[in-house]
């Protein structure tokens, strides 16, 4: 009997620990493509990605997202000097989230009864590079930060939240940024 309690008490640590949900913002906001404006012509592109974790699936899917909403533009390896720009540039920069804050043991330890919440700044940083003909035409640079919440009643929405909110937001942010707007410099 007493086995029986101690496991079922395990099972709900380990299952408070892992629940939990998340939000992220974005700095500068990511600003909705607007209907009637048009699309940069990108006829090729660079794409990069600085991550602890090599050949991620966050990678593999900002790629194929990247290849799906500009389907006319060829990747190009890294330029040389005498290789024309891309037209687009691109440079996902992905940090370590450093595991558990501090105060979610608290929350593992009481057995989810202790809220907490903790944010991450700067755990993804897309970086956005337009060139034309004259060079640097504009660019952009998304940062964003994760911000997550743990506690008992959050166990139903942790199970039932299966989407990738970063690849959502890379998809988001590149789509505003290609635009057509005047250059900037």
């Amino acid at each position: 009997m007493y086995r029986w309690i101690t496991k079922g008490l395990f099972a709900g640590a380990i299952a408070t620990v892992c629940a939990g949900c998340a939000s992220y913002s974005s700095e500068p906001p990511i600003s909705e493509p607007v209907g009637a404006a048009g699309k940069e012509q990108i006829a090729s592109f660079t794409y990069a990605v600085d991550s602890p974790w090599k050949n991620s699936r966050f990678e593999k899917d900002a790629y194929a997202a990247t290849v799906e909403i500009i389907p006319e533009a060829h990747a190009v390896g890294p330029t040389s000097a005498t290789a024309p720009l891309p037209t687009l540039a691109i440079k996902i920069t992905q940090a370590s989230s450093g595991g558990a804050c501090g105060q979610d043991y608290l929350t593992g330890l009481s057995l989810g009864l202790i809220p907490t919440w903790c944010t991450r700044p700067g755990l993804y940083t897309f970086h956005f590079v337009l060139n034309k003909a004259h060079g640097v035409c504009r660019q952009t640079t998304y940062s964003l930060s994760s911000t997550s919440y743990a506690h008992l009643t959050l166990i139903p929405f942790a199970l039932f939240s299966a989407n990738n909110q970063p690849l959502t937001l890379y998809q988001a942010a590149l789509r505003s940024f290609l635009q057509s707007a005047q250059c900037s410099t």
